[in-house]
């Protein structure tokens, strides 16, 4: 079921992307080109430049249908959930690999339940 309206997405997104970019520093992760700390960086950043370019009330550029937005965004939360064990940092302190499972757990979910519409929220499925 469809539950979240897509402006709360996106106002979602933004603070999601800005916390991304900032958690290793918040967390004290300070290995300059490390994975536990380039790749929520990175993420941040793919989530705000996704959510610019989104065709919704949140998006600046209007490009990218919602639609590929919500698939590609489920797919960065679960690389980002997954990525202490594909890099090999899942061994480290929780407080180094438990936010990358939260954050991605947060984005997958995020990503399944946002309508792809304003309408399809009101709107039953049949």
């Amino acid at each position: 079921m469809k539950i979240i309206p897509t402006h709360l997405h996106g106002a979602f997104d933004y603070v999601c992307g800005f916390m991304l970019i900032l958690s290793p520093h918040l967390l004290g992760i300070s290995e300059a080109h490390s994975p536990e700390r380039l790749v929520p960086q990175l993420t941040g950043f793919f989530i705000l430049v996704q959510s610019l370019m989104t065709r919704y009330e949140c998006g600046v550029l209007r490009v990218l249908p919602m639609q590929a937005h919500l698939l590609s965004e489920s797919l960065a939360g679960l690389f980002l959930a997954i990525s202490p064990w594909v890099f090999s940092f899942h061994q480290a302190s929780a407080t180094r690999w438990m936010p990358h499972c939260v954050a991605g757990g947060a984005l997958l979910i995020a990503g399944l339940l946002t309508a792809e519409s304003r309408r399809s929220i009101l709107r039953p499925a049949l």
